[in-house]
């Protein structure tokens, strides 16, 4: 029997390289205290929604936010690393500053725009657009054709969620706010093989950044 499945999107917690506005990509960067306590507070958030797993990216900021999830909800956890960031090549660990001013203003405000004619840019040694995104989009597409779970948790990183629900929304479309933590719902509607994505975030935490 054919169903909906939906999502639950977020983004792991606050780290140091977020509030020093470094270009994170694939570098192991863990959660700061702000960070844990931001995660601590989506999982009690999220102790009331109906979830049946958590699928994490590998990375430590994303897979210790996974985890409280799912150890809150008593829930099983699976990590699967196509769910990182994007990688930003030799960007990584730049303030972002600085990458703007080694690879041009050009480059920068393309990466940041998720439009389709901009899929093929990257910063030199990282990933494009359309490849962060596409492994990303087969993740999505393997749970709906293999799993029996209707409802999942996406534990993930900035620009990999706007770089997924960006995809499924007008190219036009206002870039959605994404701060540390924040949960977005979208869902896979069986009968038109789509994903509807609510615009909308679903649960923003209390605990500000300090910048």
């Amino acid at each position: 029997m054919s169903m909906n499945r939906v999502f639950y999107i977020f983004r792991h917690g606050e780290t140091d390289w977020n509030k020093e506005r470094r270009c994170q990509g694939h570098t192991n960067v863990d959660l700061n205290f702000t960070g844990l306590q931001q995660a601590k507070e989506l999982a009690e958030k999220l102790q009331d929604f109906q979830l049946d797993v958590i699928v994490s990216s590998d990375l430590t900021r994303a897979l210790k936010t996974g985890n409280l999830v799912a150890d809150k909800k008593r829930i099983p956890l699976i990590v699967d690393s196509r769910l990182r960031e994007m990688s930003y090549g030799d960007a990584e660990g730049m303030i972002f500053e600085e990458a703007v001013k080694k690879y041009g203003k050009e480059l920068w405000s393309q990466l940041g725009s998720f439009k389709k004619q901009y899929d093929h840019v990257g910063f030199p040694g990282g990933e494009t657009r359309l490849m962060a995104r596409e492994r990303f989009e087969q993740v999505l597409l393997e749970l709906i054709d293999s799993s029996s779970h209707q409802h999942f948790g996406l534990s993930t990183h900035g620009g990999a969620m706007r770089n997924i629900l960006h995809s499924f929304l007008p190219e036009d479309h206002p870039l959605l706010p994404i701060p540390n933590c924040v949960v977005y719902r979208f869902e896979y509607e069986e009968a038109e093989k789509k994903f509807v994505v609510d615009p909308k975030p679903f649960i923003i935490t209390d605990i500000k950044v300090t910048i």
